[in-house]
């Protein structure tokens, strides 16, 4: 690097010296958690603080983070600037500041390929301005904006978070480590781009129709059971992997977590994470939480506000209702039997863990009967199958259970595990109706998968009066 011997001069024309570090100790970071996810490691000059001086190092650029060392700066905190300088007759370099209120740093870099690398990493990850002059804002109709930029016509869901709900120490933790956590949890949750206006924080995403369940909710979507079973048991699926990370979600409700509206497959999106470090919270706070969600989707009336308060004598109320096998609820649409009920009672005391919930009685009943469904629906498929084809009497007197134990049969082998492993096919993109809603039935060869179906492919989609927006 034949810039080194002009350090003094790039030190002092940049006032380097005058700086305080932006480097801090990894050991007490949430960044100490995800060291994993490094995404390159460069070698390249860094202002050195104490000594004064340039220094080469290597780099670790990783998800939201530059690490060197044991010590991290968290790119959200800063902006940046970026130019291009040359010495006397030398080549020319870049220079890539760092800064906010509390310091700056400075990259030097000569290679133009090693350039675009950190640059793409630099841009992602850091604070940018003048969001109004670059992208189109668009609002959605019950689900979260979009914005358009205005060159390439390229679109993101965006999050604006009010600058007056982050205010104290720890609102501005659980800001930053929620960019942090959302990058690294799952590839839909990852932060594109971060701008930062006048009074907001405005978070790019990968593009989707994302609707909240609370919108759902309150536009009155009619929930039915094998979709509801499918939501919950992937939301504990979701906190499962924070708890593995050793870390909780801290705000599990309705208006955090999302559909994507648009996928062929059911898929939920968890936002908003909120988690503090060095605090007593754990995993039993998101399963509360998941249980007063649940109880609020379980209970809500029609043309009723969703409640607030969690009520459990009307919990006690329902189960003995329902044990009465007289008696059909009438009152509550979305709730369908006692496991539902028990599930609900046991997140509410928090008596359960999140990997007994998952093998819950509710989710083992849902699958049997999706089962017996699926039977039943293939036995008439091939009934039909054999009465079409066959030229004699004794063709058709071939029994489902010979099928079965043939090759030709051995694709709709079912396996054990629950069902909802991987997505289903989408139901909120039909109509919000309960004729549409119950035609679902397993299609797929393996029911990790749980490929759920819908007959009349036609009522994928909602027409004009559905109150979603293709």
């Amino acid at each position: 690097m034949q810039y080194i011997q002009y350090h003094p001069q790039i030190i002092e024309e940049l006032k380097m010296n005058e700086t305080k570090s932006l480097f801090q100790s990894v050991e007490v970071s949430l960044i100490k958690l995800f060291e994993d996810k490094d995404l390159f490691k460069e070698i390249i000059l860094l202002y050195n603080h104490k000594k004064k001086e340039l220094v080469q190092q290597q780099v670790h650029f990783g998800l939201n983070s530059l690490i060197i060392e044991n010590k991290y700066i968290l790119l959200c905190k800063c902006y940046y600037e970026m130019r291009y300088t040359k010495l006397k007759q030398n080549e020319g370099f870049y220079i890539i500041i760092l800064h906010n209120s509390k310091g700056k740093e400075f990259l030097i870099i000569s290679n133009s390929n090693q350039f675009s690398k950190i640059q793409a990493v630099i841009k992602r990850f850091c604070l940018s301005k003048s969001f109004l002059s670059k992208y189109q804002l668009f609002e959605q109709r019950n689900c979260i904006p979009f914005a358009q930029n205005c060159k390439n016509q390229e679109l993101y869901c965006v999050l604006q978070l009010d600058k007056k709900q982050i205010i104290t120490e720890s609102d501005q933790e659980q800001f930053y480590n929620s960019i942090i956590i959302m990058n690294y949890i799952s590839e839909q949750t990852k932060i594109v781009k971060i701008y930062e206006e006048n009074s907001m924080y405005i978070l790019f995403m990968k593009y989707m129709k994302m609707q909240s369940l609370e919108s759902l909710i309150l536009n009155d979507f009619e929930f039915r059971e094998a979709p509801l079973v499918c939501i919950i048991y992937l939301i504990l699926q979701t906190l499962q992997k924070y708890k593995n990370l050793g870390i909780y979600h801290g705000n599990v409700s309705l208006k955090s977590i999302f559909i994507n509206m648009s996928g062929a497959f059911l898929q939920i999106i968890i936002l908003f994470p909120k988690y503090l470090m060095n605090n007593n919270k754990n995993s039993s706070l998101d399963l509360l939480n998941l249980g007063q969600l649940l109880y609020q989707i379980t209970f809500y009336e029609k043309n009723d506000k969703i409640k607030q308060f969690v009520d459990q004598k009307l919990i006690t109320q329902q189960r003995q209702l329902l044990q009465n096998m007289n008696t059909e609820n009438k009152q509550f649409q979305f709730l369908y039997r006692i496991s539902q009920l028990d599930l609900l009672n046991q997140l509410l005391s928090q008596s359960i863990t999140i990997e007994n919930a998952l093998k819950h009685q509710w989710f083992i009943t849902v699958k049997q009967n999706l089962k017996a469904e699926f039977l039943k629906e293939t036995k008439e498929r091939l009934d039909l199958h054999t009465i079409v084809e066959s030229n004699n009497e004794l063709s058709m007197t071939i029994s489902l259970d010979k099928r079965i134990s043939t090759k030709e049969f051995a694709e709709y082998e079912i396996e054990d595990e629950f069902p909802v492993k991987c997505s289903i096919l989408n139901p909120f993109q039909m109509n919000p109706s309960k004729q549409k809603h119950d035609n679902c039935i397993p299609k797929s060869k393996s029911f990790s998968n749980f490929d759920l179906r819908f007959e009349n492919k036609e009522k994928y989609f909602a027409n004009e009066q559905s109150l979603f927006i293709q």
